[in-house]
């Protein structure tokens, strides 16, 4: 038999076995949902069939039985029930599966045959069943992109929060770091293209994104005129998408995978499209965010990272804006000092500061609620969570008029007007008791539909009338026992004990007989039971009525909603930043667009000093237009990468605004931000780490101008050590006289310390050491000279190696030095102008000595050390080497 749904009901339907009136339906919809996993509504649960319920069952760890069988064919089935269905499915979807939702779409009372059902929905990884439960912190892109002969065009939409956006990127590399950035849950192409593009392919391979493939004309404008409609309403009269006519493509094409998917009748909650621009930014892409630890890296939690380190924010919305503003930085110092000026009115008024974060706490997510009003999935909850954010809002207006909060958007005066109308009609009909819902009948104040109070009341009085009814029967039977009661089986009844039958009398129609006691009823109690479920019925689609058309007014409000959001969501990464300024004692940086300046003082890295405290020792640095490079020499273990972080980290910070962490900081504004940092594999592009370092070394080269901001760490150490050692060498003196951009470049190579003495706008740092009789000590300070030393074998003494090796490993190194006359630095010329001129050879190639009375098992260990590369080793390294030499011993 098969091993997939469609193909096993496909096999039983060419076998000739007549299928079920339920199972021929479940069939039909399977055929048009073959690559989805199928939840069917059966009454009170979702059950799947055949190698669905197979799957499902692995996936969710839920029991797999039976559904009888077709002809010799059984029908593996699982089931989920219906009210906790959520975190079935989004786990489902979490595992990169689509599931189609077909639900009962009749009343099946009213059901003339099996019961009608339609596919409702689908879930994916991007749209999400449960919206009120996605990870508040992340986006859920949904990415589509097309390639024309000029450029790469992409256009993204979180679904769950409304963000709709394009980009037009020239190159390869732009558009997949474009990407990257994003993190789409899904991606979506034409049949036939990006095939070739296995660069992609292993990108969207890595982050684990689900591909669906569309029909080439989804990208064409006159097939997805009607469904582009739907979430842009005006696109033809859209001046931002008139700029690109091209992005209509995959605007069209991510149109008709949602129109297709969800069953909304508007999607109000999207907002107006736009094309993001580079204009007044400074570029900085996904692995140097990744390198400098803002973003987490792929097995990395959000916790894990400066970025989640630095998240003060109250709300989801802040969540997300905090994010795209790291990722967004800026290259426009009037934006810049506005956003600090905000920071700096809080940290002068600490009082409001703690006022805002006490009243943001209870604004919900603003953004997904308005997905649940598109998609019929919002709540009494959700309207009250609205109500409470406007009111927030309000409470806020002192904040928001402040001067240095004018760069803030804003809900304009006919807006807030319309909101404050809603909130108030919201607060006066929904009532927000504990229990109160529909099906209760409850759920609508007293006071707000006059009907609605009248049934209700008609409800409420049940009890009361019972009584009365009930006491008059006792009275004219004599039967002090009589009860009037009511199931959700029998109805109302009269119900009286055995003894006391002889007393009914002849109006009392039997209906039922117990054990010891008999059922009745009257004309009277059928007349009031029809009364009170009419009344009920009434009421409870009342209700839903004036539910609904609150509904509606939320959706009309919906631009000013969606301000309403953003507006809160950017005021709490504001009150954020001036929180972790507050708490982590940063400054004010002074920011200078004609200049090309670092000037640290007293500098740390947040995340490290957060762990370790007053250990941690600050540093300073200098560079600016006459001393632009500084070549970082040092030990392992030394500090050299921290160093290189915290400028950075610095210069990010204050371009998104944010206070920094050192005593003083005096930065220029930089363009582009790069780095190179670390040496594990990238698994991105499936490259070696030498292969991945060179493509972004070359990147760098391409793009860097002489406003940019270069960190590079251990470039060169992939690969043997004069190649490495050549490319080194050419790359500073590409720097420092092409380029000319604040470098910092770390290095083992210290042929390159005199090299740099050498050249006009570099000069040498390093992380001091002291060492005493060979006890080396770590001071972490730096210092303006080149390292002395790399002290690799101390390294690997403090990593364990034993004391055998390390005797050994300190003859050798003295053996090799002496070999290369400890000169190789010196006896290079420097080319300090022309960087295509030819270099001379470093080395001599070393001699290996081998003792002759050394046994053979030695002499081979002997050759494995002399050919270890302790000035670039670090301490993994070292264990990985030391457990290869214990091994290579064993044997």
């Amino acid at each position: 038999m098969s091993t997939h749904t469609l193909d096993t009901l496909n096999e039983i339907v060419e076998h000739g076995v007549k299928l079920t009136p339920m199972m021929a339906q479940f069939y039909d919809v399977k055929k048009e949902y073959a690559d989805h996993l199928v939840l069917f509504r059966m009454g009170d649960f979702y059950e799947v069939f055949f190698d669905d319920a197979k799957k499902a069952s692995k996936l969710l760890n839920i029991t797999l039985t039976h559904r009888g069988k077709l002809g010799d064919f059984p029908i593996p089935m699982a089931g989920i029930p219906h009210h906790a269905a959520a975190v079935y499915i989004d786990r489902l979807s979490a595992f990169g599966l689509k599931v189609a939702i077909c639900e009962q779409v009749e009343d099946p009372k009213e059901a003339k045959g099996i019961v009608k059902r339609a596919v409702t929905q689908v879930v994916s990884p991007g749209l999400p069943f449960d919206l009120e439960k996605a990870d508040s912190q992340d986006h859920k892109f949904i990415a589509s992109a097309i390639k024309l002969e000029d450029a790469y065009y992409l256009a993204a939409i979180d679904f769950t929060t409304g963000e709709f956006s394009g980009h037009k990127l020239t190159t390869i590399e732009d558009f997949l770091d474009k990407l990257r950035m994003l993190a789409p849950k899904e991606f979506i192409c034409a049949m036939g293209d990006w095939d070739e593009v296995k660069e992609l392919d292993n990108l969207l391979n890595a982050l684990g994104v689900l591909k669906t493939h569309l029909s080439k004309e989804y990208f064409e404008q006159k097939y997805t005129e009607i469904y582009i409609e739907k979430l842009i309403p005006a696109f033809k009269r859209d001046k931002v998408i008139a700029t690109c006519h091209e992005i209509l493509g995959p605007i069209g094409a991510l149109s008709y995978y949602i129109c297709s998917t969800q069953n909304a009748e508007n999607f109000c909650h999207i907002r107006p499209f736009q094309m993001i621009s580079e204009k007044g930014h400074m570029k900085v892409t996904a692995p140097t965010l990744i390198g400098l630890e803002i973003l987490p890296k792929s097995r990395e939690t959000y916790k894990d990272s400066l970025l989640g380190f630095l998240d003060k924010t109250k709300t989801a919305m802040g969540s997300r804006n905090l994010k795209q503003v790291f990722t967004n930085p800026l290259n426009d110092l009037v934006a810049i000092s506005d956003r600090q000026n905000f920071v700096s009115y809080f940290l002068d008024e600490s009082d409001i500061l703690e006022s805002v974060r006490e009243k943001l706490s209870d604004v919900r997510d603003l953004e997904r609620i308005m997905a649940k009003v598109s998609t019929n999935k919002s709540t009494a909850g959700d309207l009250i969570n609205l109500a409470k954010a406007v009111r927030t809002y309000e409470e806020l207006g002192d904040v928001f008029s402040h001067p240095s909060a004018k760069f803030l958007s804003t809900l304009k005066k006919k807006e807030l007007t319309s909101l404050r109308a809603l909130s108030k009609r919201v607060e006066n009909t929904i009532n927000d008791e504990i229990g109160a819902a529909l099906e209760k009948g409850n759920l609508i104040k007293e006071g707000c539909d006059q009907e609605r109070d009248r049934l209700a009341k008609l409800s409420t009085n049940t009890a009361n009338e019972l009584l009365e009814l009930e006491a008059r029967y006792r009275e004219e039977t004599g039967i002090q026992k009589l009860r009037v009661k009511s199931n959700n089986v029998a109805g109302y009844f009269i119900e009286v004990s055995k003894t006391h039958t002889d007393k009914v009398p002849d109006n009392f129609k039997r209906r039922q007989t117990l054990v010891n006691s008999e059922r009745y009823t009257t004309e009277e109690l059928t007349a009031f039971e029809k009364e009170i479920f009419s009344a009920k019925e009434k009421l409870e689609r009342l209700e839903r009525e004036i539910f609904k058309a609150l509904i509606s007014e939320v959706a009309e409000n919906n631009n000013a909603i969606m301000m309403l959001s953003k507006s809160l969501g950017l005021l709490d990464v504001f009150q954020s930043f001036a929180w972790v300024a507050a708490q982590e004692d940063f400054t004010k940086p002074n920011l200078n667009e004609k200049r090309k300046l670092t000037h640290l003082e007293g500098a740390w890295h947040p995340l490290i000093k957060s762990i370790i405290k007053d250990q941690f020792v600050a540093h300073d640095l200098m560079l600016n237009e006459e001393c632009f490079f500084g070549l970082i020499t040092g030990p392992n273990m030394a500090g050299k990468t921290t160093v290189m972080r915290e400028v950075a980290i610095v210069q990010l910070l204050a371009q998104v605004g944010s206070y920094v962490p050192a005593e003083s900081a005096n930065l220029g504004l930089c363009d582009y931000l790069f780095s190179r940092l670390g040496a594990s594999d990238d698994i991105l592009k499936g490259q070696s780490t030498f292969m991945v370092e060179m493509a972004e070394t070359a990147e760098i080269l391409r793009h860097a101008t002489e406003n940019s901001l270069i960190i590079l760490d251990e470039v060169g150490r992939g690969t043997s050590t004069y190649d490495g050692l050549s490319i080194a060498w050419s790359l500073v003196e590409h720097f420092v006289n092409q380029t000319k951009a604040l470098t910092l470049f770390a290095t083992h190579y210290h042929e390159l310390i005199e090299m740099v003495e050498q050249l006009p706008g570099a000069k040498n740092l390093t992380v001091e050491t002291f060492n005493k009789d060979g006890d080396v000590q770590f001071l972490y300070r730096l210092i303006e000279e080149g390292a002395s030393q790399s002290f690799g074998i101390y390294v690997a003494k403090l990593a364990g190696l034993p004391q055998s090796i390390l005797e050994r490993s300190t003859h050798l190194l003295k053996t090799l030095e002496s070999e290369n006359g400890n000169s190789s630095a010196t006896s290079l010329d420097v080319n300090t102008n022309d960087i295509s001129s030819p270099q001379l050879s470093f080395f001599g190639e070393p001699e290996i000595i081998v003792e002759r009375e050394i046994p053979e098992h030695l002499q081979k260990l002997e050759v494995d050390l002399s050919s270890v590369d302790v000035m670039n080793m670090t301490p993994l390294e070292a264990l990985n080497k030391l457990n290869q030499l214990k091994e290579s011993l064993r044997q």
